[in-house]
């Protein structure tokens, strides 16, 4: 396990200091609907010059249960995104219908604002260049030791850290204690940074392609 987790050990100056979490649980059904949906999304953010890159991730337990992330360094970094959306016309003209119309595929979604807690946790940042899973738990004590801890303005916990194989996620999962979830990451749907795509170019490579089986292999 310790050798394991080594690989997956960055510094904390990795680790961004806000992070918005969406999290989306599709209608039965709805799964093929969405994926269209993401890939049109996907596709205006790609050739309309979004300004701030997120992540999409699936929950390996639930299909129906989609996450989205996006990082922010900086408090100026984070509070100025809706604005720089805002400018960017041409844009929001592609992504205001595209982003009504997911209504009718989900059954809930919540939006959280974190912020990262540099005294919780332990030595494994979040660091998203290189990991294709993240594992996630919202308990309070258990796997801090193992994970970078974010925290809401409610009081809400969220551990994570990342693993470049499904295999080492489920050994964090062991460490993280029950009701970790392991996310796999979907490039399809995912609009990526530079850092992303030159730590792991053959990932990103896949983004017009089935998303990533266990370990790197093709579904």
């Amino acid at each position: 396990m310790e050798g394991t987790m080594q690989r997956v050990v960055n510094t904390q100056e990795d680790t961004p200091q806000f992070l918005l979490i969406v999290r989306e649980w599709l209608r039965p059904g709805s799964e093929a609907a969405y994926n269209e949906n993401e890939l049109g999304l996907a596709t205006a953010c790609a050739t309309l010059k979004c300004p701030h890159p997120y992540l999409a991730l699936v929950s390996v337990e639930n299909a129906r249960e989609v996450w989205w992330l996006s990082t922010f360094a900086s408090v100026e970094e984070r509070d100025s995104l809706n604005d720089a959306y805002a400018r960017n016309e041409p844009l929001m003209a592609a992504l205001v219908p595209l982003g009504k119309r997911k209504e009718d595929f989900r059954e809930a979604v919540t939006t959280i604002q974190t912020t990262f807690r540099s005294d919780a946790g332990g030595r494994a940042a979040l660091r998203i260049a290189g990991a294709r899973f993240l594992v996630v738990s919202t308990a309070k004590d258990e796997g801090a030791s193992s994970g970078s801890v974010f925290e809401s303005s409610l009081g809400d916990w969220f551990t994570i850290a990342p693993a470049p194989t499904r295999a080492v996620a489920e050994e964090i999962v062991v460490h993280f204690g029950s009701g970790a979830t392991i996310l796999a990451v979907q490039p399809r749907w995912s609009f990526p940074a530079e850092t992303w795509i030159r730590a792991d170019p053959e990932l990103w490579r896949s983004s017009g392609e089935q998303a990533p089986a266990p370990d790197g292999h093709r579904g």
